[in-house]
């Protein structure tokens, strides 16, 4: 069997490679440089800073299980920062019994640990598919692919809703708006935060999240570093927004909430399209074709998170080897 899997984020990536171990030709496509989805890191003032994906949790047993053989490599560790809540203009301690994780040194090392770049395409945006037998995919660069046996859209329903043209009853039941967007913007400070607080769970206002980056386990920078989540209402009113505009804004809303004036040295604004995964949305599961051997799935499937997005891509590998 030769399958192609379009996204290389965790749930592409777990998917394809439990398919390589049981004997299956498989070759991703991602439209971006480098793997890894919302889990990337960007290479910032002499490391990575985490954009997308802040942290994991773990509770399922077979992703348990997975955290663990990460650790024992080297690959994660847990962020033991102190956590706390803004709401009502007020800073309070939020402590809790989750154990949250992060990669090492960037949120991406696990899904990139071992992997072979020979069957990975990057740069590569798949913008339409045919099928007669075997299906072919043609690039945004007018590069063709052929001779694939199945095809696993491992992407946002609204891109998957885009070269689905061809199995309309395949594009209805795909879920709509289900991912929400975020403006993140991550910032160098010239000088440190007096408080202690590591990790900002944001219950008013423009943000949602707020995080000293340079707290996690493995960033070692000189410069304290702050990374800001902008809330998907907010995001969606002001999608165009520039880059300085929202480092502006977010400058300002972390001195308000930690009660002390910051002087930003340099900040970096990335806008994503499809992030958290909205919560009033129903789960939908694996999706797969009733035409044709073609499935569409990610961690929005299983309500997101990036423990569903491992899950996701495990169920379906299973699904396409026994299923």
């Amino acid at each position: 069997m030769k399958v192609a899997i379009i996204g290389a984020g965790l749930a592409g990536l777990r998917c394809g490679q439990l398919l390589q171990a049981a004997g299956v030709d498989v070759s991703w496509f991602e439209k971006s440089r480098a793997v890894a989805g919302r889990m990337s890191a960007k290479r910032l003032w002499g490391g990575h800073v985490d954009l997308g994906a802040q942290y994991f949790t773990a509770r399922d047993p077979a992703f348990i299980q997975q955290v663990r053989q990460w650790q024992q490599a080297g690959l994660v560790a847990p962020w033991l920062g102190k956590v706390y809540r803004y709401q009502d203009n007020r800073l309070a301690a939020s402590p809790d019994s989750e154990l949250r994780y992060v990669g090492l040194p960037a949120m991406h090392a696990p899904l990139r640990a071992g992997l072979s770049n020979e069957t990975i395409h990057l740069n590569c945006c798949i913008t339409s598919l045919s099928y007669n037998g075997h299906w072919q995919l043609m690039s945004k660069d007018d590069r063709h692919f052929s001779g694939f046996d199945q095809v696993v859209l491992a992407i946002p329903p609204a891109q998957a809703h885009a070269l689905l043209g061809m199995d309309t009853d395949l594009q209805h039941r795909l879920p709509s708006q289900v991912l929400l967007p975020c403006h993140a913007v991550a910032m160098q400070l010239s000088q440190s935060i007096r408080h202690e607080a590591a990790a900002v769970f944001v219950r008013q206002g423009p943000l949602s999240w707020v995080a000293r980056h340079s707290s996690k386990p493995g960033r070692l920078t000189e410069h304290e570093q702050w990374v800001l989540h902008f809330t998907a209402e907010f995001t969606a009113q002001h999608l165009e927004a520039s880059a300085a505009d929202l480092a502006r804004i977010a400058a300002e809303q972390l001195s308000e909430m930690m009660a002390e004036p910051i002087q930003v040295q340099d900040s970096y604004h990335h806008r994503w399209l499809y992030a958290s995964v909205d919560n009033s949305s129903r789960q939908v599961g694996l999706l797969r074709s009733q035409h044709r051997p073609c499935m569409v799935m990610g961690d929005w499937s299983f309500g997101g998170r990036v423990e569903n997005a491992w899950l996701a891509g495990q169920a379906a590998a299973e699904e396409l080897l026994h299923g």
